[in-house]
Formats: structure tokens, sequence, C-alpha cells
């Protein structure tokens, strides 16, 4: 394995931090400073990143959380403010693959694979990522039509999403949405651009690994059908 894939696969940084980790003098193999990420690693090298061992870890786990409302998408917060690692085991040691942001629910994968993390969250491969957000009043057919196309959404940026369905429930419209790309708050800054309101925002489906009936809150290893599904898009 390459000296960058048993770091981010360590868990302790992702792909691109890794490479940027052994390229600037922070990284040991066997007492020596390594400057190449591309050199092959033997799993009784003594690895180490500013002095900490590094484990050659073989076995990649991939998991799902039911991310609830309150929780932030980090390892840890200087506030004290409750993360989704308090969720999910500790070891191995597992990154978040993207975010969700503070009060949006659902699926969130964290991995100590940083190839497949690095994968899911370039724009260029265009993972479609499921939503349903819940309105007090139907997009009309004008703005369907505006999303699809893009829409301004600040910050010299455009919002793409395509609306697959509209359902009135418990007095809530319930719009079911798919984007494939993941700028910052997209949704949320989407429904401030058409003067909508947000009242819940959950994410129900990454590519084809579905939330389904997970409690929120709870965490279930991938499926051989899901993790296959990973395997080859990355071919």
């Amino acid at each position: 394995m390459k000296l960058f894939r048993v770091i981010s696969s360590s868990g302790e940084l992702s792909r691109r931090k890794s490479i940027n980790a052994i390229q600037e003098a922070m990284v040991t193999v066997n007492g020596h400073l390594i400057l190449d990420p591309f050199i092959d690693i033997k799993p009784e090298d003594d690895i180490r990143l500013d002095n900490k061992k590094i484990k050659y870890n073989i076995d990649l786990t991939t998991i799902l959380l039911n991310k609830p409302s309150g929780y932030l998408s980090t390892k840890s917060d200087e506030k004290g403010r409750k993360t989704i690692f308090e969720l999910v085991p500790k070891n191995p040691p597992l990154n978040h693959v993207g975010r969700l942001d503070k009060n949006t629910t659902g699926a969130i994968l964290l991995t100590n694979d940083g190839n497949l993390s690095q994968f899911l969250m370039h724009p260029k491969n265009k993972i479609e990522k499921e939503y349903i957000a819940t309105t007090d009043k139907y997009l009309s057919q004008k703005n369907i039509n505006r999303l699809r196309k893009g829409i301004f959404i600040g910050s010299n940026q455009k919002g793409r999403a395509k609306i697959a369905s509209q359902d009135l429930k418990k007095g809530r419209v319930e719009v079911v949405m798919i984007l494939k790309q993941g700028k910052k708050n997209e949704i949320r800054r989407i429904f401030k651009f058409l003067d909508l309101n947000l009242l819940s925002l959950k994410r129900v489906r990454i590519g084809e690994i579905k939330l389904s009936n997970l409690a929120e809150g709870s965490w279930r290893n991938l499926s051989r059908k899901e993790l296959n599904f990973l395997a080859k898009i990355q071919s």
C-alpha cells in the first residue's frame, strides 16, 4: 500500500492532507524522513506522523449514521457542543464524508478509507444525494424549472436540484429533492433565494445507500450490495 494511503486509511488525515503532511516533512518510516507520498509500505514498517505511530490498517470500514438534529459534523468542538463522533464507535478511527449542518438530519457516511472519502466528495463525480425538505407551501412549476437549470444562491454560485415530488402531510409540504453537487448549505440557500420557509431538512439517500428505517442517532455497517456499489463507481 502507498504511504499516503496508509495514513489516510488510519483515519488520522484525509487523502489530500496525508499527501501534504508527507511532503511537509511530517512523516517518518522506520526512523527515516520520507517526502514521497507514493512509496510502497509493508505491514511491518514503523510509520510515524509527527512522532505518533500510525497503524497499518488493512481493514477498511465504512458506516452509515442517521444524524440527529443538534449534532455537529466534526470530530471535536471548542465550545463543547455535541458531535456525531459521540454516536459512532471510536475504533477504528473514522472520518466523516462531507458534512450535514447542525440542524439537518439524516444520512452521513463515516469511513477510514481516504480514497473513498475523496472520491465521494469530489464535485466532478456527481454522486446523487436525496433530501426531504419540509416547507409551508408548494414550489411553483416556474421555480421547479429554475432549479433544474440552476439559480443564483450568492457567493457567485448556482444551486441546482431536481424536484422528484411534493406531498402535503399534516399541513406541511414535503419536497423530495435530488442534488449532485455539495455546495455549503446549498438547500438552505436555495430556499432563502426562493423566499420559502425551510422548516426541516433530512438527507435520506447517498447514491444507492438509503437511510430506510435506521433509527435517528443509530449507525450500521454497509451491506454487501452497498459496498459493491461504492467499489463499482470508483472503478
